[in-house]
């Protein structure tokens, strides 16, 4: 492609979502909220985690305030009983380039989500809670389809050894799903649990 600098090839340009970058090239107060509140949320989450494990730990004992008692009964965590789905992220050659547990969820409304990993902000260095991208089915119109419901699929751990995941379905999304971290362009559709990029 050239144009008006004496037939020069310019430069492809990233899309940069416009509602993320402001003029002199800041970020929006909207942006630094949500990531403020993410971040803040993801803290509290791992605070009250981290009380609950402590007092678990504990169990029955006598206190100054009286008799306590502590069992883990709300801690929502993914376990084998979860459903789950197994995301493949593909190649251009229709190659596997990496496998993802996904823990199928059922919000407070009744509303489905999943949650999904950016490949691209995760291998920049962004922390893994910044780099998940929550798939809600009031944003993006996703469709589980349960006839592989209980399919185990064999997947290799980070220290090579096999582990076992007992599949609730595959998930299908012809909307484009977008990463919202800043600088980010990942987009991708996902065809039968295979995450294709756009």
């Amino acid at each position: 492609m050239s144009d008006s600098n004496g037939g020069k090839p310019t430069a492809a340009r990233e899309p940069v979502a416009p509602e993320i970058i402001v003029k002199g090239g800041t970020t929006s107060s909207r942006y630094d909220r949500e990531l403020a509140e993410r971040r803040e949320a993801t803290a509290k989450g791992q605070e009250h985690q981290d009380r609950q494990m402590a007092a678990a730990g504990v169990g029955d004992q006598m206190t100054a305030d009286g008799f306590a008692s502590a069992r883990l009964h709300s801690l929502r965590m993914m376990d084998k009983g979860s459903p789950k789905l197994v995301l493949y992220y593909m190649n251009r050659d229709k190659t596997v380039r990496q496998e993802c547990v996904a823990e199928l969820l059922v919000l407070p409304t009744q509303e489905k989500a999943f949650v999904m990993m950016c490949p691209r902000c995760f291998e920049r260095g962004v922390p893994a809670a910044d780099a998940q991208i929550i798939v809600r089915s009031s944003n993006r119109a996703f469709y589980l389809d349960t006839r592989a419901q209980g399919t185990l699929v064999t997947l290799i751990d980070v220290d090579g050894r096999p582990f076992h995941v007992k599949l609730c379905g595959t998930v299908y999304a012809d909307d484009i799903l977008r990463c919202k971290n800043l600088g980010c362009t990942w987009a991708v559709k996902i065809d039968d649990s295979r995450v294709w990029e756009v």
